[in-house]
């Protein structure tokens, strides 16, 4: 079995495998199942808003961007490549933990397309990209935001799966969760910063807490529990309801060894 400092430098090198590995996660996970909803959350271009539609017993993808350049280029795209598809719900918002929070600070990048984020109120690292010299911002605005039971709370689907890339904002948006995954009990894919609990105020220790009080438990890409002192080993990650770890375990593993990894 690959090692996740070994599977670091594959995707590091090999950056579309991640999101390959990933599709191929949620179609297995889902694989004959019908009458399903998914979560695409940060959606871009539409990667994985189109392979979930693909998904035969697929019902519903909820595809959420909130930055405002790219959710016009998403609407686009989708517009073309998902014409008139009665499942697609597009979702212009910022999801973010407090349900009381309707607008929200967001830095729109020009210099890297997909690392726009929310502008958190941590002046000393406001996003997990603060430093970074490459970085270039238009100017400030502000765009809506919500929790994801805000979301969700119309829809009536069960919810099979979600996919977070918020660029740090992913387990703060997890706290926004809460019903969704009582509930529902989909597993989660999410960007995991180290920066991110700096940026949105939260511990790692915290986030265990949440996860545990749930009924779910994070995994790393290959398939491994994560503890809050092995956290960071990698920047993508999964957390699962008790009784999926297993078969998601199973899943991760399998997609590596087809990549002998």
């Amino acid at each position: 079995m690959v090692s996740l400092p070994d599977f670091r430098q594959y995707a590091l090198a090999n950056k579309m495998e991640l999101e390959a590995i990933l599709s191929e996660v949620y179609g297995a996970l889902m694989a004959g199942q019908s009458g399903f909803l998914m979560v695409d959350g940060g959606a871009h271009k539409g990667y994985h808003t189109l392979r979930m539609l693909d998904l035969p017993g697929c019902k519903r993808v909820v595809a959420v961007e909130a930055d405002p350049d790219m959710a016009s280029r998403l609407e686009s795209i989708l517009n073309r490549q998902a014409a008139g598809d009665p499942r697609l719900r597009i979702v212009r918002k910022a999801l973010q933990r407090d349900p009381s929070l309707t607008r929200i600070a967001w830095g729109s990048s020009t210099s890297h397309e997909g690392r726009s984020s929310i502008l958190s109120g941590n002046d000393q690292r406001p996003t997990i990209w603060h430093g970074n010299t490459d970085m270039a911002y238009r100017e400030t605005v502000f765009v809506d935001a919500a929790t994801l039971d805000q979301v969700l709370i119309s829809e009536r689907l069960p919810v099979g799966f979600i996919k977070l890339d918020l660029e740090g904002a992913d387990l703060h948006a997890l706290f926004g969760a809460r019903d969704t995954l009582a509930q529902h009990r989909p597993v989660v894919a999410f960007e995991n910063s180290v920066h991110a609990p700096q940026v949105h105020g939260f511990t790692i220790g915290e986030v265990a807490a949440y996860f545990h009080g749930l009924g779910y438990v994070a995994l790393d890409f290959t398939g491994e529990p994560m503890t809050p002192d092995s956290w960071f080993g990698f920047f993508e990650a999964f957390a699962a309801p008790r009784e999926q770890v297993q078969a998601l375990s199973g899943i991760l593993k399998a997609a590596l060894s087809k990549r002998n990894l």
